[in-house]
């Protein structure tokens, strides 16, 4: 039992706050070898934590505030960690109910004119600069939040009134910042500023003492100009005044390519991932073009950030008995992409004898080098001593630098006296067991492959020898081409059998999608064999059990494919159109009223056969007679439908289980995602009571042997959420077994999400902050390749607050010591790179037409001591950079294609003619004036926009 759990059956069973307090003394001090002193150390924040998660649940109540009175008064908790531990809290939103502010502020108030009774001070602040600052910050914060127009007349001024006061308690005297950080320094001065100039007045003590704090760590910022960059404050603002808005990379940064490869990676799958070979080549095209280094460096850079990104991969691996997707990447994928890029520069007029020059220099300082200082010998002895040991397989892979110095050589990247000085051992015969193992066969590779994916093959066969191919990358190529040509072929001749079983395999082995993911893009498989759902005619089949069992195995392929690598509901096929929304919402539960006419006569046939007692099973005929994506809309409805009788004890439990078994065999195996998600949200809308039957049957479906592996996957965190949140709720089943076997079943460790110890959870607000604060940390650390998910960072907030926090810590970075190219490069990934997730809008035209003109009215109207001139050349050279950016992919992306595509929006030349509008139409902005003449100072901007040399 954990503090949270004590807390929680304390309250609810109604314990007074002194027992309560009683109880948390035992289990701290249970243990009699440790000091009172000691247990209460580290507990602190536990226990405030406890209580205050509570207050989501029963918002303003009394009881909790006196437990909180209790705690502090028997010194359970000091002041100073419950603040900090407060605030921290408050920035979910779940604490931000008025009456709970209100009563958790009023308590800390009344707590410090207790402890200043009873000694001569009450610090709120801890005593570490950072700390104390952490905590300012967390306040001030909460103030700005406080401040919301929604809020109810009479409860306003209420919260305002009683957080103000507590900033005030804060910061009043002003707290000595000395060795603090300067970005936290930062970070309370842009609050600071805001709050100032917000349109609510603010109590006019409250405003000073502002005023007081921001002056002081301006003052401290001043004094320690080391806080704020590597050299001085002024000499970023020079630095950054005096560049070339369109200069070119510096030779060491790999910030590009290292964030293009992760997004490779990331992208997988899609339209702009590593499978789609025109779209990537397209995307390094135009980085090479946007850095503007010459060839040889920037494929240095290219593959200094593949190794870098092996290094960072293997580093932290939690399972080191398999070779990673990057490994797999870079191994046998990366090689064919550069044979692309190879081919699209020479329809630029570049040689491939050229290119293979400027590859070989590369390599030679790569792999040639200084062996102290060879990335691929650092990853090489890295590999050695963290990976080969742990492997188990007794066909290992060869070392990297074998394999992919083989790869360059086989696609002919590199002649074979190069590939000998790399790798002296080389020779014609390929190092792929696999490969030999077809040459001894006398075979062809593919047909080699094919074979070891006979129906006749077992699938624990299957599986070993998917884990023989995903330890061969160079045997990747060959397996992921024998996969799409047996989609294709199946798709196209309707063969049912033939593409079943090959989803069956790659939805029960998803190391293996993921190869495939590499090397191909999936929207051709999926609307391939979506297309051969939706023109299934059970009329026309021999076998009609058999042929719906292959059904269901394409159909959990589908779900599973479009969930994991968020391929779009529409598809284009040859056949026109589809949409596979229907796939995502099987789990709707409707009255017969509500029902299509085809679907209420679908509903009362399969009802009887599956849960009536005298049925006599399902009969070919109603399988033949009902479309399966009827089938699928109606299976969720059955199910509850059945599930609740029962509950009612309408229905034998002896019926009840024989309808489910049907559910747990091959024939509607693949209806359970929607109904387990219906179980899920039934269970959690009761809040478990009265749910007891629905926990059985849920417990009964997720750990049945028999359940398809792809359920589990598409369910599986869905019911461990559930579980979570009914920790602690009475029930006859065990929730913490339960949700234990789920682990179990599922494969997966996960972490405690009851445990308090160690840092608070991040609130899903501040999720994207701390992604790109983390991603800036990577690039100015040199330790490891940055990457940045921004299609994750759009899914917690909209496009417009995203580009905000974007560009808020971009200037941060600039003053804690980012270089000025780097912020730029980094930019430039962000806006304009295009995306596959049909979550992610594009960002540049939303930059460029919202982001920008508020940033040139605040550059105009600047708020006292802002920087500006560092600011606003960046603010250029990221417009310009971008600009341009979006033009070279648009070149690139029409050479691969021979077709116009605009997948950032809209056109570079539509998006440069509404920011020339703007920007002339805006007469007397002087920071629009600015703007508009650095951006025609560049030749190679006007030349390539000339509606800024005709509109400006």
């Amino acid at each position: 039992m954990s503090l949270s759990d004590l807390t929680r059956n304390a309250f609810q069973s109604g314990l007074s706050p002194t027992k309560w307090a009683g109880l948390c003394q035992m289990f701290l001090w249970r243990d009699s070898t440790t000091s009172q002193s000691a247990a209460l150390a580290g507990s602190e924040a536990e226990i405030s934590r406890s209580v205050l998660m509570l207050f989501e649940y029963y918002p303003g109540d009394t009881v909790l505030q006196a437990y909180l009175k209790e705690a502090i008064q028997n010194k359970l908790i000091s002041l100073v960690t419950f603040v900090s531990t407060f605030l921290q809290a408050a920035r979910s939103r779940a604490l931000r109910d008025p009456a709970t502010l209100y009563l958790v502020c009023r308590t800390i108030q009344e707590a410090r004119l207790w402890s200043e009774a009873a000694s001569s001070s009450a610090p709120l602040l801890s005593e570490d600069p950072n700390l104390a600052l952490e905590t300012v910050r967390d306040a001030l914060e909460l103030l700005r939040a406080a401040f919301d127009p929604m809020l109810p007349a009479q409860h306003f001024q209420r919260v305002v009134g009683s957080v103000g006061s507590l900033v005030l308690s804060l910061i009043n005297p002003t707290p000595n910042v000395v060795n603090a950080s300067g970005a936290l320094a930062l970070e309370c001065i842009e609050n600071i500023k805001d709050l100032l100039l917000h349109p609510y007045a603010l109590e006019q003590n409250l405003k000073q003492s502002l005023e007081n704090l921001a002056v002081s760590l301006s003052f401290f910022l001043d004094d320690h100009s080391s806080l704020t960059s590597r050299g001085s404050l002024s000499g970023a603002r020079s630095s950054l005044g005096q560049a070339d808005i369109l200069g070119p990379g510096q030779d060491n940064d790999i910030t590009t390519c290292s964030l293009l490869l992760s997004q490779m990676i990331m992208d997988r799958g899609g339209a702009y991932g590593s499978g789609h070979e025109a779209h990537v080549t397209a995307l390094i095209v135009t980085a090479f073009r946007t850095n503007g280094l010459p060839l040889p460096k920037f494929l240095l850079q290219l593959l200094q950030a593949a190794i870098a990104c092996l290094m960072q991969d293997l580093s932290l691996s939690t399972n080191k008995r398999q070779l990673s997707l990057w490994n797999a990447f870079v191994a046998g994928r990366l090689p064919r992409l550069l044979v692309s890029f190879e081919q699209a520069l020479g329809m630029d007029g570049i040689p491939a004898t050229d290119f293979r020059a400027a590859l070989c220099e590369a390599l030679n300082l790569i792999c040639l080098g200084d062996p102290l200082s060879s990335p691929l010998v650092q990853y090489e002895s890295m590999w050695s001593i963290m990976g080969s040991n742990h492997l188990e397989n007794s066909d290992k892979t060869s070392p990297f630098t074998r394999v992919f110095t083989y790869q360059l050589y086989s696609f002919e990247l590199v002649d074979q006296a190069f590939a000998a000085k790399i790798d002296p051992s080389l020779t014609d015969d390929t190092p792929s067991r696999l490969q030999a193992e077809a040459r001894e066969a006398g075979v062809d590779f593919e047909l080699y492959l094919s074979q070891k994916f006979s129906p006749d093959i077992s699938a624990a066969d299957t599986r070993t020898f998917l884990q023989r191919i995903y330890s061969d990358p160079i045997s990747h190529t060959a397996f992921a081409e024998m996969i799409r040509k047996r989609f294709d072929v199946a798709s196209s001749n309707s063969e049912i059998e033939t593409l079943g079983h090959i989803s069956r395999i790659l939805s029960a082995n998803e190391a293996a999608l993921d190869l495939v993911s590499l090397h191909t893009g999936l929207s051709p498989l999926v609307s391939g064999a979506l297309a051969l759902v939706e023109g299934y005619d059970g009329e026309a089949v021999g076998d009609p059990q058999s042929s719906l069992g292959h059904l269901g195995d394409i159909v959990l392929f589908l779900q599973l494919t479009s969930a994991r690598f968020k391929i779009p509901d529409t598809l284009q096929h040859k056949n026109g159109t589809l949409d596979m929304g229907y796939l995502r919402r099987t789990d709707g539960i409707l009255s017969l009223p509500a029902m299509p006419e085809e679907e209420v006569g679908a509903f009362k046939t399969w009802f009887k056969a599956l849960f009536d007692k005298n049925s006599e099973g399902i009969e070919d005929g109603i399988i033949r007679t009902t479309r399966p994506k009827t089938l699928l809309a109606i299976s969720a409805t059955i199910f509850m439908n059945a599930v609740r009788t029962s509950g009612d004890r309408k229905l034998d439990p002896d019926v009840l289980n024989n309808g489910i078994s049907y559910f747990l065999g091959p024939l509607l195996g693949w209806t359970l995602p929607g109904i387990i998600l219906a179980l899920v949200r039934d269970i959690r809308a009761s809040k478990f009571s009265s749910r007891l039957q629905h926990l059985n049957v849920l417990r009964i479906l997720l750990l049945s042997p028999s359940l398809p592996r792809p359920v589990l996957s598409l369910c599986g965190p869905s019911v461990l959420r559930l579980l979570f949140e009914g920790q602690g709720i009475t029930t006859t089943l065990d929730i913490a077994a339960f949700q234990s076997e789920v682990v179990k079943a599922i494969g997966a460790s996960i972490p405690d999400l009851g445990s308090s110890q160690g840092p608070s959870p991040v609130h899903w607000g501040d999720q994207p902050r701390q992604a790109i604060q983390y991603a800036i940390a990577s690039i100015q650390s040199d330790k490891g390749p940055p990457s940045l998910n921004v299609a994750a960072c759009l899914i917690e907030c909209s496009p417009t607050d995203f580009l905000r926090t974007f560009w808020v810590e971009l200037n941060m970075s600039l003053k804690t010591g980012l270089a000025s190219d780097a912020a730029k490069r980094f930019a430039i990934f962000v806006l304009a790179t295009p995306r596959s997730n049909p979550r992610s809008p594009p960002l540049l035209p939303i930059f460029l037409h919202n982001i920008v003109p508020s940033l040139i009215d605040r550059f105009d109207h600047p708020k006292p001591g802002q920087p500006m001139a560092g600011d606003l050349e960046l603010l250029v050279a990221v417009v310009a950079s971008c600009m341009m950016s979006a033009l070279q992919l648009e070149r690139a992306l029409q050479a691969a294609s021979c077709e116009e595509a605009y997948p950032l929006g809209s056109s570079s030349s539509s998006m440069a003619s509404g920011l020339a509008s703007d920007l002339r139409h805006r007469q007397r902005s002087a920071t629009a004036k600015f703007v508009a003449q650095r951006l025609t100072s560049s030749q190679t901007f006007v030349a390539n926009f000339p509606v800024f040399k005709t509109e400006i």
